[in-house]
């Protein structure tokens, strides 16, 4: 009888190498039917909290935007990165035409469809999608709080008119399944291989985001979400024009105007003339902070107005951290000042 076996080291590095490479071939696989190799990738690294009953975000780290061979080749120190600042990791879901993008306005092609489900799993979320007759998506991913679904279409979307039609289908479109309220076409969402840190600093366990189906040759034609598009057109026509804003802002903006006067009242006065823009866009940051906004719902209300919309995120990153400093050093108790976190 010979001597018993024993786990050693090197299996241990040979098991957890295999997992990286697995790791890459699913992420790859997932990559290459979104994305050309010479097209640009926005990741944002964002970590969200509940605090006092709010939701609460911070970036963890300035947005990269890589192709998709860089994207995986850093796949171990983003993962890393995130572990450490229990950031979740995002991606833009269309290409980015240059570094720096990121905004509605940017996106110059649309190569699918797309959705977020929340608080379900594949089996909840096929049965609504079948019993709103939408077709079989092409790549389903488990985002550790739900499903996102991908619809790829047999030609990118390229003309201006109809990547506007996506933009006004896509409200009706989700409703049909009860998804997500952010259509949007700068939107963001969690990449398979990478781990679900959501209120992670308040002892939430951790939930991977896993590739679940992934079938790059199921391809749809547009027309084949007419019935979508057509119904967004009717509620265009029956909409009274007394509705309709003069500037139109993303649909998650709407949501939140619709809900809450005093956010919509803040976002006007951004509008309006100031000798100082900075200190004034700096306050309202913090208004709608005390509404218990998020960063990522404060964003594309404000946007479009005032200084943001001429420096873009990074300038609004830097405002609403400091709004975020400001808020909490003014709720700490007096003589005790809390440090950001």
């Amino acid at each position: 009888m010979g001597p018993p076996l024993r786990k050693t080291p090197l299996l241990g590095r040979e098991l957890m190498k295999a997992l990286r490479q697995e790791a890459r071939r699913q992420l790859g696989q997932f990559l290459s039917a979104l994305f050309r190799p010479d097209e640009l990738i926005e990741l944002r690294f964002i970590e969200s909290w509940v605090s006092g009953g709010k939701k609460r975000s911070r970036v963890a780290r300035a947005a990269q935007w890589l192709r998709r061979e860089e994207f995986l080749a850093q796949h171990r120190d983003i993962t890393s990165l995130a572990r450490q600042e229990r950031a979740n990791v995002y991606f833009g879901v269309c290409p980015r035409p240059k570094k720096g993008d990121s905004q509605d306005d940017h996106i110059r092609t649309v190569r699918c469809l797309w959705c977020d489900i929340d608080n379900v799993d594949a089996e909840g979320a096929f049965q609504r999608w079948n019993a709103a007759r939408v077709p079989r998506p092409s790549i389903v991913v488990g985002s550790g709080s739900g499903i996102h679904g991908y619809w790829l279409l047999h030609r990118d979307v390229r003309l201006r008119k109809e990547r506007l039609l996506i933009t006004s289908m896509l409200p009706c479109f989700y409703r049909s399944f009860d998804g997500d309220h952010v259509q949007n076409l700068s939107r963001v969402m969690r990449p398979p291989e990478t781990i679900n840190y959501k209120d992670a600093r308040n002892g939430q366990q951790t939930r991977p985001c896993k590739l679940l189906v992934c079938q790059p040759d199921i391809r749809y034609p547009f027309d084949a979400f007419s019935r979508w598009i057509e119904q967004s057109r009717l509620e265009q026509r029956q909409q009274p024009m007394s509705r309709i804003p003069a500037r139109r802002r993303p649909e998650v903006s709407e949501r939140i105007l619709a809900r809450t006067i005093e956010a919509a009242d803040l976002v006007r006065q951004l509008d309006r003339s100031s000798q100082d823009r900075s200190r004034r866009d700096f306050a309202i940051v913090c208004d709608l902070l005390r509404l218990g906004l998020t960063r990522e719902e404060i964003w594309p209300l404000v946007c479009d107005s005032s200084k943001f919309a001429s420096n873009g995120r990074t300038y609004f990153d830097v405002t609403i951290d400091n709004a975020e400093r400001r808020l909490l050093l003014d709720s700490a108790p007096t003589g005790h000042p809390q440090a950001p976190t």
